[in-house]
C-alpha cells in the first residue's frame, strides 16, 4: 500500500512537472513557471569591441579567400578593411595576380582588445594578434606547386579598427617579424 502511494505520488508529480507548473497558489490555483529573463545588451563598449574583434578576423578570412584566385577587387575585403590596410592587401594581391601566386588555406587569428576610445561608446579599437599564418600557404598558380621561400608561422600583429560608416572596418595593420610573438 505505501509502495502504491508512491508511486501514484510520483506519477502525480511527474504530470505537474511535464505541465510545466509551479507549486500552487493559496487558492489551489497553479502558478506559472516564470519564462526566462532576456539578457541585457552588451554595453556600447562591448559592443564596439565585439564587432571590431569580427571584422579583424574577417578581414583576413576574406583576404584568404581572395587570394585563392586571387582578385585583389574581392568585394568582401572592402566590407572588412579600408584605407591603409585595403591598400596593403589589395597589393599583395594585385602581385600574386601578376606573379601566379595563389594561396591555400587561411591564417589564424587569436586577437584581443588593447584599448578602445571613446571610452563609452568607441568608434576606433585598438587590436593585438598573435596571428599563425602556418596553414597559409603560396603556391604557383599554373602548376599548384608550394612555393618553398615562404615563411610562416607566428607574428605580432597589431591593428586598428574603426566604425566606418555604420560598419566596422580595419584602418591599419603591422604585422611583425616570423618568431615575434
Amino acid at each position: 500500500m505505501f509502495t502504491r502511494r508512491l508511486v501514484v505520488g510520483l506519477v502525480a508529480l511527474s504530470v505537474a512537472l511535464i505541465a510545466g507548473c509551479g507549486p500552487a497558489k493559496p487558492d489551489g490555483k497553479p502558478t506559472p513557471s516564470p519564462s526566462p529573463s532576456a539578457s541585457p545588451s552588451p554595453s556600447p563598449r562591448a559592443a564596439a569591441e565585439r564587432d571590431a574583434l569580427a571584422a579583424y578576423g574577417a578581414m583576413w578570412q576574406a583576404m584568404a579567400k581572395a587570394g585563392e584566385v586571387p582578385d585583389p577587387d574581392a568585394p568582401e575585403l572592402r566590407q572588412y578593411a579600408t584605407d591603409q590596410a585595403l591598400a596593403r592587401i589589395v597589393s599583395a594581391l594585385f602581385t600574386y595576380q601578376q606573379t601566379g601566386v595563389v594561396t591555400h588555406g587561411a591564417p589564424t587569428t587569436n586577437a584581443r582588445v588593447t584599448g578602445a576610445s571613446p571610452a563609452d561608446a568607441p568608434t576606433e579599437v585598438n587590436v593585438v594578434d598573435c596571428g599563425d599564418s602556418t596553414n597559409w600557404t603560396k603556391h604557383k598558380k599554373a602548376t599548384g606547386e608550394l612555393i618553398k621561400d615562404d615563411p610562416r608561422g607566428r607574428r605580432n600583429i597589431t591593428a586598428v579598427v574603426k566604425s566606418v560608416d555604420g560598419s566596422w572596418r580595419v584602418t591599419s595593420f603591422d604585422v611583425g617579424d616570423i618568431g615575434s610573438c
